[in-house]
């Protein structure tokens, strides 16, 4: 029998009106599973070595072409080698969780049976060992919480971290003309409606200038992300044409398709010197657009 579901626990929980904490081993099941497909996936990666490198060992179109499908960005080895991280990332990421729940639960047990005996012999001790086991599992969520937004980032696929990046790097560069002799930011006072972000900061009033990108509430990270998803996925496209990046049409063309992107989620806004096609914005607009592209090639 476990420590939460002791008789003299159960009852000292339902005296504080604290729910039963999960089930430890099934969280340890489930990391057990994943840890097993990452070990499957390193082990499809080890067996793929021979044709790799027969693949690099040849000579000829053929030979070029099969080993550039292999070891390539889209290829086999490196989706199977990102699986394998996921995967294994996902598994630490569980057993952490469940060290911690263990752990809290340990302490919410001890308080349980501390309200029990309050009940029975000092009533006027509830409140207080209340209020500590009220503490105890407010800190759980809390850090339950931040695990899981730092495995969910661990766990984002190469493109989407991509596209975090350029999105970061696109709002670095918006607030850098906003920049003082201190190292800080000119303030941009905005209200968001994030309730997530909210709780976590406690208040609706976010200075977006000197908030780093990932700190930003979801509706000022939106529009960075939007141009970035974009850019990310035209450079992706180009490279699995097999188009020249460097070239100047690339970096038009592209340029183009994010500025027709933009007009799409902000023209009936935008003034009208943003509302023209690419080919006709001045310079300066254009390298707007420009910016957007070259971010997600360095990306």
């Amino acid at each position: 029998m476990s420590l939460m579901s002791d008789p003299v626990v159960v009852t000292g929980l339902g005296i504080l009106g604290i729910p039963p904490l999960p089930d430890t081993a099934l969280i340890g099941e489930h990391a057990a599973v994943l840890a097993g497909a990452a070990r499957h996936h390193q082990m499809l990666l080890q067996d793929a070595g021979p044709a790799i490198r027969l693949a690099g060992a040849n000579e000829g179109p053929a030979a070029e072409a099969a080993h550039v499908y292999l070891t390539g960005g889209g290829g086999p080895q490196h989706q199977t080698t990102d699986l394998a991280d996921r995967f294994a990332v996902a598994a630490a990421g569980l057993v952490v969780s469940q060290h911690l729940v263990e752990w809290i639960g340990t302490l919410l047990a001890g308080a349980a049976v501390a309200a029990v005996v309050a009940v029975a012999f000092a009533p006027h001790l509830l409140p207080r060992v209340t209020a500590l086991a009220r503490r105890f599992l407010t800190f759980l969520r809390d850090a339950l919480s931040r695990i899981g937004r730092v495995f969910a980032a661990l766990l984002r696929s190469p493109q989407a971290r991509r596209i975090d990046t350029v999105a970061g790097r696109l709002h670095d560069t918006w607030r850098a003309a906003r920049r003082l002799p201190d190292g800080g930011y000119e303030p941009r006072i905005k209200t968001t409606v994030d309730q997530a972000w909210i709780r976590r900061n406690g208040t609706d009033q976010v200075d977006i200038a000197n908030t780093r990108y990932r700190d930003l509430p979801v509706e000022w990270q939106k529009e960075n992300k939007e141009s970035a998803t974009v850019a990310v996925r035209l450079v992706a496209d180009a490279r699995k044409r097999g188009d020249d990046l460097t070239s100047d049409e690339f970096m038009e063309q592209a340029s183009e398709q994010v500025h027709i992107a933009w007009l799409r989620r902000n023209g009936e806004w935008a003034p009208p010197e943003q509302r023209l096609p690419y080919r006709e914005l001045s310079h300066v607009e254009k390298e707007k657009d420009r910016v957007v592209v070259r971010e997600a090639l360095d990306a």
